[in-house]
């Protein structure tokens, strides 16, 4: 059995470490020793995401032993694994980069800090400082109390020669050809003490990557088809939930909807598509995309649930205060007759639908089976069968244009899902689909299933 090669030691006496760039640790040194783990919130800075804390952390006592990260395919050096003597090397590593590993890698957990890597006892900053042009990174890691002895003897040491050399106190940890870095502490269990630090940046491949003396690299390399299975196997989450989280922020597509704007859920014997419905349309995509279980089902409940919002909160309000199919379709797309050379919005589609729902008809599909659910629920809201909803025309109208809608749904979503070297749409895609997509987003954001995904 091999075991990892130990590069460096240093011990910490003072239960703190300091960290960082050099003005950092001096920053640290400075500072109020920090107590045990503590929620640290991201910022903006530039382009990166970057978590900042004072540079010092509570940290076992004892020595602290170094490894070298060496990626297999050159070799090179492409970062490093600092960690307390009592630690699992191996296992600490494994969590750490399951938790909060490198954000450009699959499944490595939130490259934020938040509530699950909390409780893991993980937690990261990101961005030591590096020069815009600058090709090597570095930080060092050093007794809180013994930081500024560091701080004076490493500003003498060349840059690309500080890791060269030993301090009974401290470490410096260089890498180079690397532009961005990222550090990951891990805490003992009672989250008291720093025990680990994973410092590694944007060059690192953990696919590719071993601890010095070791050969088992530190990830296992799966396809993305391995990885998707493995994914359903598990379990995984693929509402997209927290990405929905991220991309809807108020400066880029508005304020959501208020919670009592929101309509739903409705229930399953009120769904408007069915699954054989759903199949004419992903038919008619090119791409070749499906559904797959057991994720179908979420699927289509979304896709309806979308739609049922639309017509609850745009197509009711106009049954009786239109005479006309014309007007009505005119009220609800903002249109009048569309010129030849009008550019295509979602509103012109609509208007072309509305008033000429025979055109561009779906091969297997059922259009009568749908124009009486969509009647149904109409009248189940509405208490009579007046006005348009009378009118068979205007039904079939609403028909095509629902069919339509999911139909560039589903086109974003399978690019979606294409991105992700995905063959199956999840719900995932539906709603990053929808949310990039400000025409879409402005009709289907009244969804409360959109927004709590109780799909």
């Amino acid at each position: 059995m091999t075991f990892p090669r130990v590069h460096a030691h240093f011990t910490v006496h003072s239960g703190h470490i300091c960290y960082g760039e050099l003005h950092n640790i001096w920053q640290g040194a400075l500072a109020e020793p920090s107590d045990g783990l503590t929620a640290v919130q991201p910022s903006v800075a530039g382009t990166v995401m970057t978590h900042k804390l004072d540079h010092n952390v509570s940290a076992l006592n004892g020595t602290w032993k170094a490894f070298r990260l060496i990626d297999t395919t050159e070799p090179r050096l492409v970062g490093w694994f600092v960690a307390h003597e009592s630690v699992d090397v191996l296992q600490e590593i494994d969590k750490i980069l399951r938790v909060s590993g490198s954000p450009y890698e699959e499944d490595s957990g939130s490259q934020y800090n938040n509530e699950k890597t909390m409780k893991e006892d993980v937690v990261g900053e990101d961005e030591f400082d590096p020069s815009t042009f600058a090709l090597r990174i570095g930080a060092g890691l050093v007794d809180y109390v013994e930081a500024k002895v560091e701080v004076m003897f490493w500003k003498d040491v060349p840059e690309g020669h500080r890791d060269e050399e030993q301090r009974p106190h401290g470490l410096w940890l260089d890498v180079p050809q690397n532009e961005y870095s990222f550090g990951r502490f891990g805490f003992d269990d009672k989250q008291s003490a720093a025990r680990s630090f994973l410092f590694f940046g944007i060059e690192t491949v953990f696919t590719e990557t071993v601890m010095a003396g070791m050969q088992q690299p530190l990830r296992k390399f799966e396809t993305h088809e391995e990885r998707f299975q493995r994914r359903l196997q598990e379990g995984f989450d693929f509402r997209g939930m927290e990405t929905l989280k991220m991309m809807a922020v108020p400066s880029r597509l508005g304020s959501s909807p208020a919670d009592g704007d929101l309509l739903g859920p409705h229930t399953n014997d009120e769904r408007l598509f069915q699954a054989e419905d759903f199949a004419a349309l992903l038919r008619r995509n090119a791409k070749n995309l499906d559904f797959i279980d057991p994720w179908r089902d979420r699927v289509e409940f979304l896709l309806n649930e979308l739609l049922m919002s639309y017509l609850e909160r745009y197509i009711l309000p106009l049954d009786r205060s239109f005479a006309t199919i014309l007007s009505a379709a005119q009220a609800l797309t903002r249109q009048r007759a569309p010129q030849q050379n009008e550019s295509r919005t979602l509103d012109f589609y609509l208007f072309q639908f509305l008033t000429q729902p025979r055109e561009d008809p779906i091969p297997d599909w059922d259009a009568a089976a749908v124009a009486a659910r969509v009647r149904a629920f109409l009248v189940s809201r509405s208490g009579e069968q007046l006005g348009l909803f009378s009118s068979n025309e205007w039904i079939a109208g609403l028909c095509r244009c629902f069919a339509w809608l999911i139909e560039e749904v589903l086109e974003l979503a399978s690019n979606g899902a294409k991105d992700s070297y995905r063959s199956n749409i999840m719900p995932a895609d539906v709603r990053i689909a929808v949310c990039n997509d400000s025409e879409l987003f402005s009709i289907f954001k009244y969804s409360r299933v959109y927004w709590d995904g109780s799909e």
